[in-house]
């Protein structure tokens, strides 16, 4: 495992080492970012889905997904109550304390420490247990805090247009066909790029120049995005009788990924608390690097 965890930590110090430097120009991390979303993940995606086998628990942790999702919006909204956020400060929170990066971080977190079946079970729960949710959910959280009786609106063509979503429905709708080998392979070589330049691009993009305002909330978004959300979902399992298979330790894992950077745009975008959602983003990549490991390692020698 510690093998595994330097490598990421590796690329991932690499993109900010190149910066810092001067090396690269930032603005050359959109190129990275834009082969990702476009070629990369797109390759990834319909490659992993096109092999994943769909049982049982593949479907049930897509749903449970989806309540823990909904649950920890109240129970955080809650939080940022009685921390006396104001109404657009509290729905900031909620954002960056419920959705998680599962895919530019757990993709590599779950690859190095579960392999590639693991990473199967990782892109399916990320595009439809994480992604999904936020891109009906964002709209609704941002008209309450914006105290507006009109929802803003839900962009169903950007959702469908969205690559790596996209190219879910694509890898669906191919998993009764037989793919000739040479297309395997392709996808198999580009989907094998997204990784390191994940890492790195994110390494690239980490800024904490928001970090010093707002401390307190911030670091309780982490206690309940990196903490309390993974292990509470993982006791209701657990006394739920729930066998620990593969798909439900990959649920967990991803579940304790730090705050999702889509969440801090939609914050941005909306004009709410831009300083709670960059620096809960920029804190918890940094933070994973401890509490992944812990989570992984509940996982594998706690229960």
């Amino acid at each position: 495992m510690l093998q595994n965890l330097l490598t990421i930590f590796f690329f991932f110090s690499l993109g900010y080492i190149y910066k810092k430097l001067k090396i690269f120009p930032q603005e050359y991390s959109k190129s990275y970012i834009d082969f990702i979303m476009y070629v990369g993940f797109p390759a990834l995606v319909i490659n992993n889905i096109y092999h994943l086998k769909f049982t049982s628990d593949v479907y049930l942790i897509l749903l449970s997904g989806w309540i823990a999702i909904i649950v920890n919006i109240f129970f955080s909204y809650q939080v940022a109550k009685l921390l006396k956020l104001n109404r657009e400060s509290a729905i900031s929170f909620v954002m960056v304390a419920t959705f998680a990066n599962t895919g530019f971080l757990g993709y590599p977190y779950i690859l190095s420490l579960y392999g590639p079946e693991g990473l199967r079970y990782a892109v399916i729960f990320d595009n439809v247990a994480m992604f999904l949710p936020i891109f009906l959910m964002a709209p609704i959280l941002i008209s309450f805090a914006k105290k507006e009786e009109k929802l803003f609106k839900i962009d169903l063509k950007k959702l469908f247009l969205f690559p790596p979503f996209l190219s879910l429905l694509i890898a669906l709708a191919l998993k009764p066909f037989p793919l000739p080998n040479l297309v395997l392979k392709i996808l198999d070589i580009l989907g094998s790029t997204v990784i390191p330049l994940i890492l790195f691009s994110v390494g690239m993009n980490l800024s904490f120049s928001a970090v010093g305002r707002n401390l307190k909330p911030v670091f309780t978004v982490l206690f309940i995005k990196h903490l309390i959300l993974p292990l509470s979902f993982l006791s209701v399992i657990l006394i739920f009788g729930v066998s620990l298979t593969l798909p439900w330790k990959v649920a967990v894992l991803e579940l304790a990924m730090p705050p999702m950077v889509l969440a801090s745009i939609f914050v941005i975008e909306a004009n709410l608390d831009k300083d709670i959602a960059v620096s809960s983003v920029a804190l918890g990549i940094v933070l994973s690097f401890l509490t992944v490991p812990l989570i992984y390692y509940i996982l594998e020698n706690m229960v």
